[in-house]
C-alpha cells in the first residue's frame, strides 16, 4: 500500500502542489486507520515530499496527545469531534496561515473534505484523497493485522448495530457505514457522513461552495482495493438499492447540488 502512495505522491508532487505558486505551499498530511502521524509510513511520505518541493514544510495531524492516542481515535472517537480539533490545530500553526495542500490516506479523505467544508480556515488549495470512502462504506474495513485489537473491538461492534446511538459516538468507522437498503436509517442515524454529502433534507450552501473554492480535487482509486467497499467509494460512487455500483455524476445528490 505504501509503494502505491509513494509513486501515486512522486508523480503529483510537481503538478497540482507546484504549478500556479511561486513558492511552495506547506503540505499537510492526515494518515489512515491504523496508522499514526508519527510512525515510518507518513515519516518516508514526508522525506519524499519535500525531496520533490525543496524541503517544503510539511505537517502530519495528531489527534490526541500522544502517537498511541493518536491510533487509537483512528478507531474510537467522535468525528465531528476530530474535525473540531483539527480546526483549532491548523489555525494555532502560524506556519499555515496562508493556506496550505491537503493529502488524506484512507479514511482521513473525507475528514480533510469535512475539514475544507465546514472550516477552511487556513485555506485548503488542493486536497489529494488516496483510497478514501467518500460515499460510506458498505463493509468494514478490514483489519491488516488479525491481531489489532483495536481493529477487532470496532468491527465487532459494528456488527452488532453501526446506527445505534451508543456506536455511532464511539466507533469510527461506523459514521461513515452506509447501508443503501435501509437509506431512511442511515439519514437518521449516522452522525457525520449524511452531513458532509450534503445528504440531508437542508442543504448546506457553505458545505458546496467552500468545495468549489478548491483549485484542484484530485480522487484516487485502487482498482485492486480490497478495504474500500466498494473500492468506487473513493471516487463518490455507491450500491442503489439492486447492488448497482452508480457513479457520482448519475446519482441525485450530484444533480441537486
Amino acid at each position: 500500500m505504501l509503494s502505491r502512495y509513494l509513486t501515486s505522491l512522486w508523480l503529483l508532487a510537481g503538478s497540482a502542489f507546484a504549478a500556479p505558486y511561486k513558492s511552495h505551499l506547506p503540505v499537510v498530511l492526515w494518515h489512515g486507520m491504523g496508522d499514526s502521524c508519527c510512525g515510518p509510513s507518513m515519516g518516508n511520505i514526508t522525506e519524499l515530499i519535500q525531496s520533490q518541493l525543496s524541503n517544503v514544510y510539511v505537517h502530519s495531524v495528531r489527534i490526541g496527545d500522544t502517537e498511541d492516542q493518536d491510533r487509537n481515535f483512528g478507531y474510537f472517537d467522535v468525528l465531528n469531534r476530530q474535525v473540531d480539533e483539527v480546526c483549532e490545530q491548523f489555525k494555532a500553526d502560524e506556519k499555515l496561515s496562508n493556506g496550505f495542500n491537503a493529502i488524506g490516506f484512507s479514511q482521513s479523505g473525507q475528514f480533510f473534505r469535512a475539514y475544507v467544508q465546514r472550516c477552511n480556515d487556513p485555506p485548503v488549495h488542493n486536497l489529494i484523497t488516496f483510497g478514501s470512502q467518500h460515499a460510506g462504506v458498505s463493509e468494514w474495513p478490514g483489519c491488516k493485522d488479525r491481531f489489532d485489537v483495536q481493529c477487532n473491538l470496532a468491527r465487532s461492534l459494528i456488527n452488532r448495530g453501526a446506527y445505534l446511538p451508543w456506536i455511532q459516538h464511539r466507533v469510527v468507522q461506523a459514521q461513515y457505514f452506509k447501508d443503501a437498503k435501509h437509506y431512511e436509517e442511515y439519514i437518521a442515524g449516522n452522525i457525520f457522513l449524511p452531513d458532509i454529502n450534503n445528504e440531508l433534507p437542508d442543504k448546506n450552501e457553505t458545505y458546496i461552495q467552500n468545495l468549489k473554492s478548491l483549485n484542484k480535487f484530485v480522487m484516487i482509486q485502487f482498482e485492486e482495493d480490497d478495504m474500500v467497499v466498494p473500492k468506487e467509494s473513493a471516487w463518490f460512487g455507491y450500491w442503489n438499492e439492486d447492488g448497482q455500483v452508480i457513479p457520482l455524476k448519475e446519482q441525485p445528490l450530484y444533480k441537486e447540488v
